[in-house]
Formats: C-alpha cells, sequence, structure tokens
C-alpha cells in the first residue's frame, strides 16, 4: 500500500481535529490512501472542509461505516472506521444505550 504522509501539518492546526484515540492512533500523519474500487491514491476526508453525510453511511445496525466516495473508502480502509474490533464493540453499547448511530 502507497501512502503520503506530510510530516510539516503534525501540529499545524489546520491539520488537527477531535477524533477518538482509536481514529488518531491510525491517522497518524497520513493524508492519502488507495480507493478500495478504483485503485487510485485520494485525499482522506476532511472533516473542515467536507461534508460527512456525502462521503459516508451508517450500516443499518449503527456499527459500521461505509464509504460511497473515493474519499470516503480511502479513509475508511486508513482509519479502520469500521473493521477495528474495539470500535465496534464499543460502537455497539452506543447502539444498545440508543446513542448511536447519529441521525446526520
Amino acid at each position: 500500500m502507497t501512502t503520503i504522509f506530510n510530516a510539516h501539518l503534525l501540529n499545524d492546526e489546520s491539520n488537527l481535529w477531535l477524533a477518538c484515540p482509536i481514529c488518531n492512533r491510525y491517522k497518524s500523519d497520513k493524508i492519502t490512501n488507495i480507493d478500495s474500487e478504483t485503485g487510485e491514491i485520494v485525499k482522506l476526508f476532511n472533516p473542515r472542509t467536507q461534508v460527512w453525510s456525502e462521503h459516508f453511511f451508517w450500516t443499518k445496525d449503527g456499527l459500521q461505516i461505509v464509504g460511497k466516495t473515493p474519499t470516503g473508502r480511502a479513509t475508511v480502509k486508513a482509519l479502520h472506521l469500521s473493521d477495528d474490533a474495539d470500535v465496534l464493540e464499543v460502537r455497539s453499547y452506543w447502539v444498545l444505550a440508543g446513542w448511536h448511530p447519529p441521525e446526520n
């Protein structure tokens, strides 16, 4: 897998966003990943400039995030948004509590 890193953005406020520790660990300083459908290298989702619902949706059970676009698919894969066992376990508790998935 080819991933492009941009080290000068590590502590730049424009590159920082609130994230869970698991997602943050996977994200690290990655800014691109490969889209699983096209094989193209694409930029990861940027919550400061892009709309979540345009790139992702929740599965009916509320446990997994699915990418709709090349950016969405590359981000789901890079951040392990739908295949990390710890993330899925925590989300399952949120679903049981009625906190998840978010409506918007």
